[in-house]
C-alpha cells in the first residue's frame, strides 16, 4: 500500500466543499479587514474634521480601535478558515488512503468472509445455502433451517 503513488485520484466531494468554504471564510476575513481599516480611516477623518490633531487621533485609536479590529478579523476568520482547511486535507488523505485500502485489502475481505460463513454454517450443522431471501425469511418465520423442508 504505497501513498506516495502518482496515480490521478479524484478529490472527494466532502474535501471539495471544505475547500469552498475555507475559500468563503478567507474572503470574509479579508473583508473584514477593510472594513476595520476603512472603519479607522473614517473615524480618524471626523476626528481630524472636529479640529483634534491627526498624531493624538492615530496614537489613540491605533490601540483602541485598530487593533482588536485587525487581531479579531485574523483570529476568529482566519483560525475559522485555517481549521476548514486542515478539516479538508485530513478528509482528502484520508479517503485516498480509505481508498487504497479498499483497493488492496477487497478480495481479501471477501475471501475472508467467505470462510466464516462456511465455519458457521457448519458449526451449524446447516449442509445446504438458501438461495433467495425469502427462502431464508420463511426458515425463520416457521423456526427451520435455511434449505431443510418443513414435516
Amino acid at each position: 500500500m504505497d501513498l506516495n503513488k502518482a496515480e490521478k485520484c479524484k478529490v472527494p466531494v466532502c474535501s471539495i466543499a471544505l475547500y469552498v468554504a475555507f475559500s468563503v471564510v478567507a474572503l470574509f476575513a479579508v473583508a473584514s479587514l477593510i472594513n476595520d481599516i476603512v472603519y479607522f480611516n473614517n473615524t480618524v477623518a471626523n476626528y481630524v474634521a472636529q479640529g483634534y490633531p491627526d498624531a493624538a487621533v492615530r496614537k489613540e485609536l491605533i490601540s483602541a480601535q485598530l487593533l482588536p479590529g485587525i487581531f479579531e478579523s485574523i483570529a476568529v476568520y482566519g483560525g475559522i478558515a485555517f481549521i476548514i482547511f486542515g478539516a479538508g486535507c485530513i478528509n482528502h488523505r484520508f479517503s485516498r488512503f480509505l481508498t487504497l485500502l479498499a483497493k488492496d485489502g477487497a478480495c481479501h475481505d471477501t475471501v475472508e468472509e467467505n470462510v466464516v460463513e462456511n465455519n458457521i454454517e457448519k458449526s451449524m450443522g446447516v449442509t445446504e445455502r438458501a438461495d433467495t431471501t425469502e427462502e431464508v425469511n420463511e426458515a425463520t418465520d416457521n423456526k427451520i433451517a435455511p434449505g431443510q423442508t418443513q414435516n
